[in-house]
């Protein structure tokens, strides 16, 4: 079987450090982008590969949200969840709600919320390497 891959897109290099990191331990590929345009790249010649993209909400100026609208329109792209610091901001709660997508809170709890999902998500148990 083919080990899953997923895209984390972060501005913040130490988040994309410790997850890329992680998701790499517990038997993914993790591929990293820490701004709007690095992941459109990665998207136009890796899309098919893509199994998730975490995005966070705000990456440097750029939206998530307009991130995600961008994955859907160009590559159609809907395996996506959301990262976020901000889940306490009305906009960005009412942004989650109203796209019905998952998302979790920084700082991320990996081994109680994070892997918990990524073995339901993909419906199987991924091996460390």
């Amino acid at each position: 079987m083919r080990k899953r891959t997923i895209l984390v897109v972060d501005d913040d290099q130490s988040i994309l450090m410790i997850l890329s990191d992680y998701l790499t331990q517990v038997g993914y590929e993790a591929l990293t982008a820490n701004d709007v345009s690095s992941c459109l790249e990665i998207f136009s010649t890796r899309s098919k590969d893509i199994d998730l993209a975490m995005l966070d909400i705000k990456i440097g100026r750029e939206s998530g949200f307009d991130l995600a609208d961008t994955l859907e329109d160009k590559f159609r792209f809907h395996r996506y969840i959301f990262l976020t610091a901000f889940f306490w901001e009305e906009k960005t709660l009412e942004q989650l709600l109203q796209r019905g997508k998952p998302y979790f809170e920084k700082p991320l709890k990996f081994e109680k919320e994070l892997l918990p999902f990524l073995k339901q998500y993909f419906g199987e148990e991924q091996r460390s390497s």
